[in-house]
């Protein structure tokens, strides 16, 4: 197997996958379409929405479809697509649709950056808002802002290190995000680890990033959102005004309403940018690799600046390998957490000095695959890590039993989850790890590509199996770590509930004190809705 596709197999199924990257967008007039005989679309239409409102027969329709990064999103056919350009041009779109009868429950689906590994911003005969055009990304210095609490402008009074404030679009994209920063100088912003990853589906998640030891989660770094809530009303959210939502913004998912910007602080980045890239290693290394892994997270805390994501990785062809993103914020390039590394024979190895943006879009692959995601977080220990490479090894062969090695791509991926992760940051979250998170951990994440739906069904039923026997075995020995990182959970598990008792009476209150009909926990899809929540 050539290295290019070695690295392309990688970066399809970890994820880090960059189809297409927008910046910027001209908006194009185009003749109003006729009454289509679908009342949501209608409705839109006669709120003066003519020129956003496309239809199968559009282009701009079938540009928006087949451009999800999920091949289940974009098996999935809308009645018409609307693409606002501006916070009250949602408004209006939305407001219609409210007000229009649905056609039926998860009617309204809304899609930021199109990442999402399951169908949530997408739907089948209702209507996809789609924030694809709301994509700019604004730099303030702090030199020009109000010195105001209030002020959404104003910097940080408890952080010295603050630059200014980012201001993006809920349509953006993180490398564009970082094009757009990196332009000012060394500095930087607490966001996405994969270039095509979109802002809002990571951040209203919590958000994790090679930033995290030292700064939080992508949430802890916002400082205000704009929202449109269920009534069309446009309010703003920070830790002046409408607090209650600005906390439950922070890892609450897509319950409360529609985020039409993020205000968020930046800081200044090492001179010369971060240190890191991707490795890889031959599977024979995996025990060694697994150890190492586990040293790095038991020594995090006095080097927060050192992150690694590692990851079995099969991709259709040949053996197994050993991706390994190695990643020092600071641009230290001997640094003791690796050290263990660097005895080992390495297949490719590209780690140098680079931007936090370039870091994000060295490789450059085409996603689109049907794809199972589970995932749970045990506690930091070499014994559970060998029963999930035993694991690992089972699944594959189990899988290409019944699925056809081209038609095959199957990852489990491991993250740093150390202790401290709990007390950077604001705090000021709803993610709940002040309680949780008791011990040094491990995000894990089993990931199966699939090319068609039956083949998909397999793997879900196959990778859940595997999940719920890797959960015992950490349970049973007495290493489990009850929370779930959002993002990378599949629609069947509850990660909202594993942010305790509290935080799920608060996100409760908050979400009918916002939306007191329920609107989005009835018509709109994605995320994780906290109705559904039981403790």
């Amino acid at each position: 197997m050539g290295l290019s596709s070695l690295v392309s197999g990688y970066l399809f199924l970890a994820g880090f996958a960059v189809s297409q990257i927008e910046v910027g967008f001209q908006s194009h007039a185009r003749q109003a379409p006729p009454a289509s005989g679908y009342s949501s679309c209608d409705a839109m239409i006669a709120a003066g929405l003519s020129d956003r409102v496309f239809f199968p027969s559009d282009q701009e329709y079938n540009t928006s479809v087949t451009s999800y990064w999920s091949g289940s999103a974009a098996s999935l056919r809308p009645g018409c697509i609307v693409k606002p350009e501006s916070a009250e041009e949602v408004s209006k779109a939305f407001s219609a649709l409210v007000k229009t009868s649905p056609a039926g429950n998860w009617d309204i689906a809304v899609r930021g950056g199109g990442h999402s590994h399951f169908p949530s911003n997408n739907v089948a005969q209702g209507v996809t808002i789609d924030l694809s055009r709301m994509n700019s990304t604004v730099y303030k210095n702090c030199s020009v802002s109000s010195e105001s609490s209030n002020s959404l402008l104003s910097c940080g009074k408890n952080s010295t290190s603050e630059k200014g404030t980012l201001s993006i679009g809920p349509g953006a994209r993180w490398a564009g995000v970082y094009e757009e920063v990196e332009k000012h100088g060394d500095l930087t912003v607490t966001g996405g680890r994969g270039g095509n990853v979109g802002v809002s589906g990571l951040t209203l998640g919590g958000g994790a990033s090679y930033h995290t030891g030292y700064r939080g989660f992508a949430c802890d770094d916002v400082k205000n959102y704009e929202v449109v809530l269920a009534d069309g009303t446009i309010v703003n959210a920070n830790a002046g005004e409408n607090p209650d939502l600005y906390k439950a913004l922070k890892g609450g998912s897509n319950n409360f309403g529609i985020v039409t910007r993020f205000d968020m602080h930046t800081f200044a980045s090492a001179p010369g940018g971060l240190y890191g890239g991707l490795i890889f290693m031959d599977y024979a290394y995996r025990d060694t690799v697994m150890k190492q892994f586990v040293r790095l997270i038991d020594i995090n805390e006095q080097h927060p600046e050192d992150t690694e994501v590692v990851t079995f990785t099969y991709s259709g062809e040949g053996p197994p390998m050993i991706a390994i993103v190695a990643i020092n914020t600071a641009g230290v390039s001997n640094s003791t957490s690796f050290a263990p590394l660097s005895t080992l024979p390495t297949i490719l190895d590209d780690r140098k000095r680079k931007t936090y943006g370039t870091a994000i879009t060295d490789h450059i692959a085409v996603g689109g695959p049907r794809s199972a995601w589970f995932s749970i977080c045990f506690q930091n220990d070499i014994e559970v890590m060998n029963k999930m490479a035993e694991l690992y090894d089972q699944l594959l062969v189990d899988l290409k039993a019944v699925i056809p090695s081209p038609d095959l791509g199957v990852a489990f991926v491991s993250q740093p989850l150390p202790k401290y992760f709990a007390t950077t940051g604001s705090g000021n979250n709803v993610l709940g790890l002040d309680t949780s998170l008791t011990h040094d951990s491990i995000i894990w994440l089993g990931q199966v590509n699939t090319r068609t739906a039956e083949q998909e069904s397999l793997a879900q039923a196959k990778l859940a199996a595997v999940t719920a026997e890797l959960e015992a075995f950490a349970e049973a020995i007495g290493k489990s770590t009850s929370w779930r990182y959002l993002n990378y959970v599949n629609p069947a598990q509850d990660p909202i509930k594993t942010y305790g008792e509290e935080n799920v009476k608060f996100l409760k209150e908050v979400a009918a004190k916002y939306d007191p009909t329920g609107v989005f926990q009835t018509r709109v899809p994605g995320g994780f809705k906290i109705s559904k929540v039981f403790l």
